[in-house]
């Protein structure tokens, strides 16, 4: 009887240590680098529907208060697989560098023996300024008011630069609006990996050349799996220079 109940208490106490374990939350406070996919398929001018996608690069750091979680975020770039040779979409570094988000809140903790990451819907809005940002319609002309030159390159909106057959350039102005959430079931201290729920919406303002003015249509890839986030955490020299030069291999991107 003594070893029987010696023995239980024995488990009991592996049992405690187990859940105490679990039960911790990491430390995730300090400066990491975040990879973003957003996978879509677009019609694009000339080519036709394909599958693309951006890759979004930005520096993030998180302030912690127990299980809850401050993030600011300073973009580096965002690398475009346009999916063709075609046509290639650059998105300036004025554009990324005009991109201020404000503070974004996520959670940390233990639910059904897994340990859950989790951002709720975010909005960004950027070239316009709208009341109400979740359900305004975004500006449809250069003169609307509420557009304004938040790239500071004298025109209005958000400029991005595309090449169509090497022979059609020129430059798009365009405001947007994106929302995304993340949600991620990998979770250490140096690294957290989940998935992305999202949507963006863009309307063209103006184009410098009249061959650009159709746009492109596109919406998120079906596949959910394809839509994913990565964080690691930085290393003080790992600047958006280098960055630039190393991303893939840092994320493990082919």
């Amino acid at each position: 009887m003594k070893r029987q109940t010696q023995g239980a208490l024995a488990l009991s106490l592996v049992l405690l240590i187990g859940v105490m374990v679990l039960g911790e939350i990491p430390d995730l406070s300090g400066s990491w680098l975040m990879l973003q996919v957003y996978p879509q398929i677009a019609v694009l001018p000339l080519a036709g529907e394909v599958s693309q996608a951006s890759y979004v690069v930005q520096r993030v750091d998180i302030e912690q208060d127990e299980g809850t979680l401050t993030m600011r975020d300073s973009y580096c770039f965002t690398h475009v697989d346009s999916g063709t040779p075609m046509v290639r979409t650059e998105i300036p570094a004025a554009f990324m560098a005009s991109l201020r988000p404000l503070p974004r809140t996520a959670t940390i903790k233990e639910q059904d023996g897994e340990l859950l990451f989790i951002q709720e819907p975010y909005i960004e809005i950027r070239g316009t300024t709208l009341e109400n940002p979740e359900t305004d319609e975004l500006p449809t002309s250069p003169d609307d008011p509420r557009v304004f030159d938040q790239d500071e390159d004298g025109n209005p909106g958000m400029t991005v630069s595309a090449r169509i057959l090497g022979i059609i350039a020129g430059e798009t102005y365009v405001v947007q609006r994106v929302r995304y959430e993340l949600r991620a079931t990998w979770v250490t201290p140096d690294r957290v990996e989940g998935t992305i729920a999202w949507s963006d919406e863009q309307n063209i303002l103006d184009v410098s050349n009249p061959l650009l003015a159709a746009g492109a249509s596109s919406t998120p890839d079906p596949d959910p799996t394809k839509h994913v986030f990565i964080m690691i955490r930085a290393l003080d020299e790992w600047n958006c220079e280098w960055l630039q030069e190393q991303w893939r291999e840092l994320f493990g991107v082919e």
